[in-house]
């Protein structure tokens, strides 16, 4: 498993074989085993940002730029006791809420 977070341009579907990503970001992706895999998801209005779990410590969820891939942002705090492996955005929110869940059912909303 590579540690990078690949983004392909899909503005042609007809091309189904994305062998060369767009942009590589470095990301420590190595969950091991006893953790679910990290999933990335794009916010559902803004086109450039995603938000991805982080095996860092303190425990964090990441905000990225796709554009640029910079790191804009992390949410962090006492409650986020273990890896946000699944992470979205809240779709129908005025400000930008965050929720991070792991496999044992902890969930963990910022806004």
């Amino acid at each position: 498993m590579a540690d990078t977070l690949d983004i392909f341009n899909t503005d042609d579907v007809s091309n189904s074989k994305f062998t060369k990503p767009d942009r590589s970001i470095r990301h420590d992706n190595r969950t091991g085993r006893w953790l679910s895999t990290l999933m990335a998801r794009w916010h559902p209005t803004v086109d450039d940002l995603f938000v991805v779990g982080s095996m860092k410590r303190p425990r964090m969820m990441e905000l990225y730029n796709s554009m640029s891939g910079t790191n804009i942002s992390q949410v962090t705090g006492e409650t986020m006791t273990a890896v946000a492996s699944r992470c979205c955005f809240h779709p129908s929110s005025q400000h930008i809420t965050l929720m991070g869940g792991n496999s044992s059912g902890r969930v963990v909303i910022a806004r």
